[in-house]
Protein backbone atom coordinates (compact mmCIF):
# COMPACT_ATOMS: atom_id res chain seq x y z
CA UNK A 1 0.00 0.00 0.00
CA UNK A 2 0.98 3.74 -0.53
CA UNK A 3 0.86 4.34 3.11
CA UNK A 4 3.61 1.43 3.88
CA UNK A 5 5.89 3.27 1.89
CA UNK A 6 5.57 6.91 3.65
CA UNK A 7 8.70 7.71 5.90
CA UNK A 8 8.28 9.09 9.43
CA UNK A 9 9.88 12.26 10.62
CA UNK A 10 12.55 11.35 12.86
CA UNK A 11 14.18 13.51 15.48
CA UNK A 12 12.54 16.56 17.61
CA UNK A 13 13.07 19.11 14.40
CA UNK A 14 11.96 17.09 11.83
CA UNK A 15 8.46 16.40 13.67
CA UNK A 16 8.26 19.84 14.82
CA UNK A 17 8.41 20.94 10.90
CA UNK A 18 5.75 17.90 10.30
CA UNK A 19 3.79 19.45 12.46
CA UNK A 20 3.88 23.05 12.24
CA UNK A 21 3.32 21.84 7.77
CA UNK A 22 0.13 20.32 8.96
CA UNK A 23 -1.16 22.15 11.44
CA UNK A 24 0.41 25.25 10.57
CA UNK A 25 -3.18 27.63 10.91
CA UNK A 26 -4.75 25.64 13.63
CA UNK A 27 -1.88 26.90 16.01
CA UNK A 28 -1.87 30.50 14.45
CA UNK A 29 -5.49 30.48 15.31
CA UNK A 30 -4.78 29.27 19.03
CA UNK A 31 -2.01 31.81 19.60
CA UNK A 32 -4.14 34.26 18.61
CA UNK A 33 -6.77 33.34 20.84
CA UNK A 34 -4.20 33.42 23.78
CA UNK A 35 -2.95 36.48 23.25
CA UNK A 36 -6.68 38.16 23.04
CA UNK A 37 -7.67 36.35 26.46
CA UNK A 38 -4.62 37.43 28.06
CA UNK A 39 -5.00 40.90 26.85
CA UNK A 40 -8.53 40.80 28.12
CA UNK A 41 -7.74 39.55 31.65
CA UNK A 42 -4.76 41.82 32.01
CA UNK A 43 -7.54 44.84 31.43
CA UNK A 44 -9.88 43.56 33.77
CA UNK A 45 -7.10 43.40 36.41
CA UNK A 46 -6.17 47.10 35.95
CA UNK A 47 -9.64 48.18 35.12
CA UNK A 48 -10.95 50.83 38.32
CA UNK A 49 -13.75 49.56 40.23
CA UNK A 50 -15.57 52.58 40.80
CA UNK A 51 -17.50 53.40 43.73
CA UNK A 52 -19.54 56.17 42.49
CA UNK A 53 -20.77 57.49 38.72
CA UNK A 54 -21.73 60.66 39.11
CA UNK A 55 -23.56 62.11 35.37
CA UNK A 56 -22.63 65.86 34.76
CA UNK A 57 -25.00 67.26 32.03
CA UNK A 58 -25.10 70.57 30.83
CA UNK A 59 -26.30 72.87 28.16
CA UNK A 60 -25.49 76.07 28.66
CA UNK A 61 -22.12 74.91 28.20
CA UNK A 62 -19.32 72.24 27.56
CA UNK A 63 -16.80 71.42 30.34
CA UNK A 64 -12.92 70.56 28.96
CA UNK A 65 -11.36 67.31 30.42
CA UNK A 66 -9.37 69.38 32.62
CA UNK A 67 -12.09 70.78 34.18
CA UNK A 68 -13.85 67.71 34.64
CA UNK A 69 -10.69 65.74 36.57
CA UNK A 70 -10.69 69.12 38.66
CA UNK A 71 -13.73 68.80 39.91
CA UNK A 72 -13.53 64.82 40.04
CA UNK A 73 -10.81 65.26 42.88
CA UNK A 74 -13.27 67.94 45.12
CA UNK A 75 -16.16 65.28 44.91
CA UNK A 76 -14.24 62.57 45.95
CA UNK A 77 -13.69 64.09 49.41
CA UNK A 78 -17.32 63.15 49.72
CA UNK A 79 -17.14 59.46 48.77
CA UNK A 80 -16.47 56.41 50.88
CA UNK A 81 -14.80 53.06 49.68
CA UNK A 82 -17.70 51.10 48.66
CA UNK A 83 -16.33 47.95 47.00
CA UNK A 84 -13.57 47.29 49.44
CA UNK A 85 -10.42 48.47 47.36
CA UNK A 86 -8.64 50.42 49.67
CA UNK A 87 -9.47 53.70 47.88
CA UNK A 88 -12.43 56.10 46.71
CA UNK A 89 -13.01 56.24 43.22
CA UNK A 90 -15.41 58.52 41.29
CA UNK A 91 -15.85 58.44 37.57
CA UNK A 92 -17.82 61.63 36.11
CA UNK A 93 -19.67 60.57 33.15
CA UNK A 94 -19.33 63.80 30.27
CA UNK A 95 -22.83 64.44 28.91
CA UNK A 96 -21.80 68.60 28.82
CA UNK A 97 -22.80 70.56 25.90
CA UNK A 98 -23.55 74.27 24.48
CA UNK A 99 -27.05 73.71 23.23
CA UNK A 100 -26.59 77.17 21.23
CA UNK A 101 -22.70 76.27 20.19
CA UNK A 102 -22.51 72.77 19.93
CA UNK A 103 -22.31 71.13 16.83
CA UNK A 104 -25.30 69.09 16.11
CA UNK A 105 -23.37 65.84 15.63
CA UNK A 106 -21.50 66.89 19.50
CA UNK A 107 -24.87 67.60 21.38
CA UNK A 108 -27.12 64.57 19.76
CA UNK A 109 -24.53 62.22 20.49
CA UNK A 110 -24.75 63.24 24.72
CA UNK A 111 -28.14 64.09 24.39
CA UNK A 112 -28.43 60.11 23.62
CA UNK A 113 -25.70 58.86 25.88
CA UNK A 114 -27.44 60.77 28.97
CA UNK A 115 -31.18 59.39 27.74
CA UNK A 116 -29.51 56.32 27.76
CA UNK A 117 -28.13 56.62 31.42
CA UNK A 118 -31.11 57.46 32.61
CA UNK A 119 -33.04 54.94 30.84
CA UNK A 120 -31.07 51.75 31.61
CA UNK A 121 -27.95 52.77 33.82
CA UNK A 122 -29.10 51.14 37.41
CA UNK A 123 -25.45 52.87 38.93
CA UNK A 124 -26.61 56.59 37.02
CA UNK A 125 -28.30 58.09 40.39
CA UNK A 126 -26.37 60.91 40.81
CA UNK A 127 -26.71 64.22 38.71
CA UNK A 128 -24.30 67.21 38.77
CA UNK A 129 -25.98 69.19 36.63
CA UNK A 130 -27.13 73.10 35.43
CA UNK A 131 -30.68 74.14 35.75
CA UNK A 132 -31.41 74.17 32.19
CA UNK A 133 -30.45 70.37 31.28
CA UNK A 134 -32.44 70.04 35.07
CA UNK A 135 -35.63 71.27 33.03
CA UNK A 136 -34.91 68.69 29.99
CA UNK A 137 -34.48 65.98 32.13
CA UNK A 138 -37.58 66.48 33.69
CA UNK A 139 -39.33 66.98 30.43
CA UNK A 140 -38.36 63.76 29.33
CA UNK A 141 -41.43 62.73 31.27
CA UNK A 142 -43.65 65.37 32.67
CA UNK A 143 -45.71 62.96 34.63
CA UNK A 144 -42.96 61.21 37.34
CA UNK A 145 -39.71 63.63 36.30
CA UNK A 146 -36.54 61.88 36.36
CA UNK A 147 -34.67 63.65 39.23
CA UNK A 148 -36.08 63.70 42.59
CA UNK A 149 -37.87 65.98 44.83
CA UNK A 150 -35.30 65.46 48.07
CA UNK A 151 -36.29 68.58 49.80
CA UNK A 152 -33.18 69.99 48.79
CA UNK A 153 -32.39 73.74 49.23
CA UNK A 154 -32.70 74.64 45.60
CA UNK A 155 -34.46 73.46 41.82
CA UNK A 156 -37.38 73.35 43.88
CA UNK A 157 -36.17 70.50 46.33
CA UNK A 158 -34.10 68.89 43.60
CA UNK A 159 -30.99 70.24 44.09
CA UNK A 160 -27.94 71.54 46.01
CA UNK A 161 -26.15 74.21 44.64
CA UNK A 162 -22.32 73.98 44.23
CA UNK A 163 -21.28 76.57 42.39
CA UNK A 164 -20.16 78.57 45.58
CA UNK A 165 -18.42 75.67 47.25
CA UNK A 166 -14.85 74.68 47.19
CA UNK A 167 -16.10 72.40 44.62
CA UNK A 168 -16.38 74.74 41.37
CA UNK A 169 -14.19 77.33 43.22
CA UNK A 170 -11.00 75.73 43.62
CA UNK A 171 -10.60 74.10 40.40
CA UNK A 172 -12.13 77.45 38.83
CA UNK A 173 -9.24 79.00 40.44
CA UNK A 174 -6.65 76.01 39.45
CA UNK A 175 -7.44 76.00 35.91
CA UNK A 176 -7.39 79.75 35.70
CA UNK A 177 -4.68 79.77 33.58
CA UNK A 178 -6.17 78.00 30.45
CA UNK A 179 -7.96 79.93 28.34
CA UNK A 180 -11.45 80.32 27.27
CA UNK A 181 -12.86 78.06 30.24
CA UNK A 182 -16.07 78.79 30.83
CA UNK A 183 -17.51 77.58 34.53
CA UNK A 184 -21.73 77.31 35.00
CA UNK A 185 -22.81 78.75 38.39
CA UNK A 186 -25.84 77.16 38.66
CA UNK A 187 -24.46 73.46 38.70
CA UNK A 188 -26.49 71.43 41.57
CA UNK A 189 -26.12 67.87 43.13
CA UNK A 190 -29.04 65.71 42.23
CA UNK A 191 -30.63 62.16 42.62
CA UNK A 192 -32.74 60.21 40.20
CA UNK A 193 -36.12 58.77 41.08
CA UNK A 194 -36.44 55.14 41.12
CA UNK A 195 -40.37 54.97 42.65
CA UNK A 196 -42.60 54.42 40.27
CA UNK A 197 -39.67 53.94 37.40
CA UNK A 198 -38.69 50.87 36.01
CA UNK A 199 -35.89 50.85 38.52
CA UNK A 200 -38.36 50.37 41.27
CA UNK A 201 -37.86 46.48 42.54
CA UNK A 202 -34.25 46.59 40.72
CA UNK A 203 -31.76 45.73 44.02
CA UNK A 204 -29.02 47.38 42.15
CA UNK A 205 -30.94 50.53 41.59
CA UNK A 206 -32.00 50.41 45.25
CA UNK A 207 -28.83 50.10 46.61
CA UNK A 208 -27.34 52.97 44.73
CA UNK A 209 -29.94 54.95 45.28
CA UNK A 210 -29.03 54.74 49.01
CA UNK A 211 -25.32 55.18 48.23
CA UNK A 212 -26.10 58.71 46.41
CA UNK A 213 -28.04 59.89 49.28
CA UNK A 214 -25.42 59.36 51.51
CA UNK A 215 -23.12 61.14 49.42
CA UNK A 216 -25.54 63.99 49.11
CA UNK A 217 -25.95 64.29 52.77
CA UNK A 218 -22.17 64.79 53.31
CA UNK A 219 -21.78 67.94 50.59
CA UNK A 220 -24.69 69.29 52.16
CA UNK A 221 -23.70 68.62 55.45
CA UNK A 222 -20.14 70.25 54.72
CA UNK A 223 -20.66 73.40 52.78
CA UNK A 224 -23.86 74.51 54.57
CA UNK A 225 -23.32 76.86 57.37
Amino acid sequence: MAGENLVRPKGFKAKLQNFWYHYKYHSIVFLLAIVTLAVSIAQCATKTNYDYKIIVATRSMTLSSIQLDAVQKELKQYGEDLNGDGEVNVLLVDCTMDSNQSDFQTAYGKQQKLQVLLMGDPEAMLFLTDKSCLKWINSLNEETQFIDNLGLPDNDGKGFCVGNTHIIQKPKAEVKAELNLRWPEDLSICCRKIDGTTFEKNEDADQSKREALEFIARIVKSNTK
